[in-house]
């Protein structure tokens, strides 16, 4: 389990561990997003007057920010757009992660609690739909046709396999765009992410 200090109040109410998770990271990434929003605006200044992490050279055009120079990369377009992309992706696979992570707790103590056992995963399947399915095992009822699952495993599970192994993403979705150079993240999309969560986490 994640070690948000979560664990003893997950089981205290086992069934409620993912929605106390997905509600960490809804705020986590809120005020990632503040964060992030307050550095790009002020960014363009702090390059013409100095700020943190940021150096120039008097007798030359030379800035840099945190040793990455303009005679590098063109800093505001990789800190204003390239960075807050990375903290979306970032925020997708730390999303993913949770997932996965808190299910499998679940299941795992539901299944000791109830003495169930259940099969292993089989080969190509997912193991956030193997741990449904154990779920469903154990309730004796389908969660695998809810939407919010549909959305996670055919979409969301891609584009983190994505973003990991870089295999190639043939799943579309107006939340991002797919580039020669990678993939563009919207915060819309990491919110969807969240809310499919937050309606999984709902259903348990």
């Amino acid at each position: 389990m994640i070690g948000f200090s979560k664990k003893i109040d997950m089981k205290a109410s086992l069934r409620r561990g993912l929605y106390q998770e997905v509600i960490l990271m809804m705020a986590f990434i809120e005020q990632q997003n503040y964060q992030l929003e307050n550095y790009t605006t002020k960014f363009s200044d702090m390059l013409m007057n100095g700020g943190r992490g940021v150096s120039s050279n008097e007798y030359s055009d030379r800035v840099s920010v945190s040793n990455i120079s303009n005679g590098q990369y063109d800093l505001e377009a990789t800190f204003k757009q390239d960075l807050p992309n990375y903290v979306r992706k970032s925020q997708v696979l730390m999303l993913w992660a949770m997932l996965e992570d808190t299910l499998g707790y679940i299941v795992r103590e539901l299944s000791s609690q109830k003495n169930i056992s259940f099969r292993g995963k089989k080969r190509n399947e997912s193991i956030f739909i193997h741990y449904l399915k154990w779920l469903e095992k154990i309730d004796d009822r389908k969660l695998t046709s809810e939407p919010s699952v549909h959305f996670l495993n055919s979409n969301v599970r891609k584009v983190r396999n994505s973003l990991v192994h870089g295999s190639t993403l043939t799943v579309l979705h107006e939340g991002y765009e797919v580039t020669d150079t990678g993939i563009i993240i919207s915060a819309k999309y990491v919110w969807e992410i969240c809310m499919s969560i937050d309606c999984l986490a709902r259903q348990l």
